[in-house]
């Protein structure tokens, strides 16, 4: 069984070298376009990473209470918000706590003041930011909070964040299927001209008695050699790409680089396209030799 494993190895690697061209045709066909598609998979999915965190910016709602109310009715206030099902946490922020925040940042217009007309204000972060229309709308209720003077919120932001969301992770998974049945079609194509390129051999060897089997993983082996080193370079450009593009965007100084975490690291990446070009390889290889080894 192993001389016989090892034959098989022997012969696929033999293949490649008499046949160097055409496997190097092979796997820069394989390489591009792998590297397209996982370009494109790493793309989308830092896009929706970005996407999906950006709306944590805005869950917190703030509630401006009347500068009459008492500070006993503020606590109470407080209280009743933090009992919320949908509240995470409340944060009290009095009127001595932002009139001392005022002061450090604009001195000369807290000296031109007499008094402090500021009022206490409740910061009140949700526990997911699709419940902030919920929460701000139950915080306006004079019913329910008669203290609240006014709320402010971000749910036109968090609702366009959410809508940029789910489009970027839609396109994402219909670019993703499209690339990899490209990519399928193309090393399918390319092995197949590969086998072509072997009829005869193949032939040769059906007379002298060779199985279908003897015949058909050699070169399956080579398709899945394909895939595999494929894959790797794929992983190397698309990792060394995205290294320089990430060193761009974060020259930018934009609020928006590194506030998602990388959950999609290279390691992933690479396993990913060692499993696309494994699998492509190996079906590709099969589909293309079925029409000149029948069983």
């Amino acid at each position: 069984m192993f001389s016989s494993a090892a034959f098989i190895l022997h012969e696929a690697w033999l293949n490649m070298r008499r046949h160097f061209w055409m496997t190097l045709a092979a796997l820069t066909t394989i390489t591009v376009a792998l590297t397209v598609l996982g370009a494109s998979v790493w793309t989308a999915w830092r896009v929706h990473e970005v996407a999906a965190q950006e709306p944590q910016k805005f869950n917190t709602i703030d509630v401006f209470l009347h500068p009459a109310g008492t500070r006993q009715a503020t606590l109470q206030t407080e209280a009743a918000i933090q009992k919320m099902p949908q509240v995470k946490q409340v944060r009290l922020v009095t009127k001595e706590q932002a009139w001392a925040m005022l002061t450090r940042r604009e001195p000369s217009l807290t000296h031109a003041l007499s008094v402090n007309p500021l009022m206490d204000r409740l910061e009140v972060q949700a526990k997911q930011s699709g419940q902030i229309a919920q929460i701000s709308g139950m915080l306006r209720s004079k019913t329910l909070f008669p203290d609240v003077m006014q709320v402010n919120d971000a749910n036109y932001e968090v609702r366009v964040l959410l809508g940029f969301a789910h489009v970027v992770r839609t396109i994402g998974i219909f670019l993703t299927l499209s690339l990899f049945a490209a990519t399928l079609f193309i090393v399918f194509n390319t092995i197949r001209l590969t086998v072509y390129s072997r009829r005869r051999e193949i032939r040769i060897m059906n007379l002298v008695g060779a199985t279908p089997a003897f015949i058909r993983l050699p070169m399956v082996l080579e398709g899945l050699f394909h895939g595999l080193a494929g894959s790797l370079l794929a992983s190397l450009l698309v990792i060394a790409g995205a290294s320089q593009v990430s060193r761009f965007f974060q020259s930018l100084h934009s609020p928006l680089i590194g506030d998602a975490p990388a959950s999609f690291t290279a390691a992933t990446l690479t396993l990913l396209l060692m499993a696309v070009g494994a699998l492509i390889g190996a079906v590709g290889s099969a589909l293309a030799i079925h029409r000149y080894v029948r069983p």
